[in-house]
């Protein structure tokens, strides 16, 4: 396994990604490569549009609203506290990572934020990683055929070597 220098991690929390954290350890511990451990926090993209009230009857306005309506008399949250939420979570996530890598002494962890396979690719030209590794969420039938899956995607646009954990 000589010859790596730097291996990607792409981790979710996910069962299948800490299968693909077992092995990344294992690979760099082997190579002496160092690991970096990314979570690409994913803005959501529900949006709700609701009508709005103007004074001209035939005219009608709407609104968009991104993400969850609040419920009659509930406080809106504003941006920052919807990032320190999405924030929070990936800390959390990059939290578990840390307490399951015990055998890495080159390690550092990384909060990306936008499409997946996009991000991990780019990071990865970026840094000049030499090996991504990322698991395999296993979806099938229509949700794979509209949404692709994130490790096909990274297989098929990357330009580095990529490990798909079963």
């Amino acid at each position: 396994m000589n010859g790596f220098k730097h291996i990607l991690l792409a981790f979710d929390g996910s069962k299948h990604s800490v299968r693909a954290l077992d092995r990344a350890e294992q690979i760099s511990e082997i190579s002496g490569a160092r690991l970096t451990v990314v979570y690409v926090d994913e803005p959501s993209l529900d949006t709700t549009v609701t009508p709005g009230v103007t004074g001209d009857r035939d005219v009608k306005m709407y609104q968009a609203h991104i993400g969850a309506l609040p419920t009659p008399n509930e406080r809106t949250p504003n941006q920052t506290e919807m990032l320190h939420a999405q924030e929070n979570t990936a800390e959390k996530i990059l939290s578990n990572a840390k307490v399951r890598l015990t055998n890495v002494a080159n390690v550092s962890y990384e909060i990306l934020s936008g499409k997946p396979a996009e991000k991990i690719n780019d990071y990865a030209e970026k840094e000049d990683v030499d090996l991504i590794v990322l698991g395999n969420r296993g979806i099938s039938g229509l949700k794979k055929l509209v949404m692709g899956s994130v490790s096909k995607k990274v297989l098929d646009e990357s330009n580095r070597s990529v490990l798909v954990v079963k």
